[in-house]
């Protein structure tokens, strides 16, 4: 039986019109984490940087934080990997020897009453986990000379809570570890950046040689050899030598060491804890 094609088109164009709202409301749905994570972002005003020869300038300078509690790690600015501190059950545990392996050898603890600027502040549901990135305020601290360390502090909270909590609850959880620096100075202002680039000095000449002084006592231990991301079995079996267990699923590979787990994928590192 032949169709009227002039009679059906109409009727397709109805509802093709119909379906068209219907889809662009789905594609406009805000994700279900979105509140939350720009309340948290409108408490921390986070810090746009800038690159330079060796590192950041501020270019707009957030929210400053004081780090009140021991066991964050710092790493310099090139640094791909961040070394990751994990807050859970009130309690600050610094990076795990996985990490600390894969970040290498150049690192400084972040000590407690140190200022730090915010740069990113993630929230992700599923994981019930608030993470934010921090980077040194090198001014703050009355440093003229610029490091720009950064590292990576989360915090986990009970399974399921996270879609519905208080963000000022939130809000209260992150301040046992890093506070907002409610100083008259702060570090908020822009020309910050541009004044430890030409060494001006930010306080008494005393307390900042104190201040140069124990920046020069954390200097880090020499570190045992280190593995990285991308890197061959073999290349790791040269660092770590013959593992104690290999477990081979195919495409993965896992070795496992006293102290370290050490993942390949297709024949190359893809996690180490």
């Amino acid at each position: 039986m032949r169709r009227n094609l002039s009679t059906l088109l109409p009727v397709v164009a109805v509802l093709v019109a119909a379906l068209i709202p219907c889809n662009q409301a789905r594609a406009q749905a805000p994700s279900p984490d979105t509140p939350l994570a720009e309340q948290l972002k409108a408490h921390y005003k986070v810090t746009k940087f800038g690159p330079v020869a060796k590192g950041f300038t501020v270019l707009s300078p957030g929210t400053v934080l004081v780090i009140r509690k021991a066991g964050i790690l710092g790493v310099p600015p090139a640094n791909v990997a961040f070394g990751n501190s994990i807050y859970r059950d009130g309690e600050l545990h610094p990076p795990t020897t996985g990490n600390r392996m894969i970040i290498g050898n150049v690192t400084r603890s972040l000590e407690v009453g140190e200022k730090v600027y915010v740069q990113t502040v993630e929230v992700n549901l599923k994981s019930d986990r608030v993470t934010l990135i921090i980077v040194e305020c090198d001014s703050c601290n009355g440093v003229n000379q610029q490091s720009s360390f950064k590292s990576m502090v989360s915090f986990e909270f009970a399974k399921g809570s996270l879609a519905t909590a208080d963000p000022a609850q939130i809000e209260n959880t992150i301040g046992q570890v890093l506070s907002i620096d409610n100083s008259s100075s702060g570090g908020q202002q822009p020309q910050d950046s541009s004044a430890q680039q030409q060494g001006q000095e930010q306080h008494p000449p005393e307390q900042q040689a104190q201040l140069q002084q124990g920046q020069q006592q954390q200097a880090p231990p020499p570190q045992p050899p280190t593995i990285q991301l991308g890197q061959t079995v073999d290349q790791v079996q040269a660092v770590l030598g013959q593992p104690d267990k290999i477990v081979n699923l195919g495409a993965k590979l896992i070795y496992v060491y006293k102290d370290l787990k050490v993942t390949f994928m297709n024949g190359k590192v893809s996690d180490a804890q």
